[in-house]
């Protein structure tokens, strides 16, 4: 059976801008007060015939110690919804889902229970340039912000 040649949508293209190598800093402040901050890399891989955007962040962070996310990306044309479905090294699995506000900016959340509690994550991915990404992330617990984070992404040198 022939695949049938399918027009990838200009949000997803966006999506791409994620694939290559990236050093990571982060700083997060918890509710206590208390500052974390850590370090490391991403790697992120077109998948699926270009329909997607597989995402590995490996982080060591102060007073945590190793830290794995894995994410796929995508951009659901039906819904006109950009998903980022997340697994971690904490345990925590969760489809968050927004949109892109421009060309450079993606708001993503998700709504859902973690450790017994409602809980929320609002996520703002914005793109400095080609070459640089912030991440702003507010995390609540019984609605009560409990941990806000920003990340810098900055691509690797060739």
């Amino acid at each position: 059976m022939a695949q049938q040649s399918i027009e990838q949508p200009k949000q997803l293209e966006l999506l791409k801008q994620l694939i290559g190598e990236w050093n990571v800093g982060v700083a997060m402040k918890m509710e206590n007060g208390t500052v974390l901050s850590g370090c490391g890399t991403m790697t992120a891989k077109e998948i699926a015939s270009g329909f997607g955007v597989s995402t590995e962040i490996d982080l060591d962070l102060e007073g945590f110690g190793m830290y794995t996310e894995l994410g796929l990306w995508s951009f659901d044309r039906w819904t006109g919804k950009v998903h980022l479905y997340s697994v971690t090294s904490s345990g925590a699995v969760h489809d968050h889902v927004g949109d892109w506000k421009d060309d450079k900016t993606i708001e993503l959340q998700w709504t859902g229970i973690y450790e017994a509690k409602d809980a929320k994550e609002e996520v703002t991915i914005k793109w400095e340039g080609t070459d640089e990404i912030r991440v702003f992330e507010t995390d609540y617990a019984e609605g009560k912000v409990n941990l806000t984070a920003e990340y810098v992404f900055r691509r690797k040198e060739a």
